[in-house]
């Protein structure tokens, strides 16, 4: 137990006792954050009187976390694969290419599969149930592939493989680290 200073509207009123409890992780939760090479992954969780409801409400919220994961990582890869690209000063609208990464990544994300799932019996009659799931990474490049190579046509450059796959491993990595880090 440790002592902190207490603050209001009136300044520092005193000290509070504060306990500190170690939260257990959810096993879906530390699989998330532990995802080997070959895939991403999210986590998420939901709560409801209806048990098969809740497990459906925390699916799509994990999928939709994907979604949102693999947009920013593919809006990433592009950046920086630009940015070692010469263009000639072209570029395309950022709005229409999110819109289309946006719609890949959800088509992709059909393709997810369930890695954990664990239901909870809540104390006041509601079900929590928490998933993880998970995509593999060569669909993901092969999407981010697509998303340049269509971009690259309509910019009128020459698609540089290699130059991408150094992009995608890049930004893979820091992906990785900034998961990793939330543990």
């Amino acid at each position: 137990m440790a002592s902190y200073p207490e603050y209001t509207g009136e300044g520092n009123t005193g000290s509070k006792r504060v306990t500190k409890v170690k939260e257990m992780i959810d096993e879906c939760e530390k699989l998330s954050l532990e995802a080997p090479s070959g895939e991403l992954r999210a986590y998420a969780s939901a709560i409801d009187e209806d048990r098969d409801f809740a497990r459906q409400q925390a699916v799509l919220y994990a999928k939709a976390q994907v979604v949102s994961d693999v947009e920013q990582l593919v809006l990433n890869v592009m950046k920086g694969y630009r940015a070692k690209t010469k263009k000639n000063g072209v570029s395309s609208s950022s709005s229409d290419t999110r819109q289309d990464i946006g719609g890949m990544a959800e088509m992709l994300v059909e393709g997810s599969r369930i890695i954990c799932s664990n239901r909870y019996a809540l104390s006041d009659g509601t079900y929590e149930c928490s998933v993880c799931v998970a995509i593999d990474n060569p669909a993901v490049e092969k999407m981010a592939g697509a998303a340049v190579l269509s971009d690259d046509e309509k910019l009128g450059v020459e698609f540089e493989a290699q130059k991408f796959r150094d992009s995608y491993k890049e930004e893979l990595e820091k992906y990785r680290v900034m998961k990793s880090a939330k543990k």
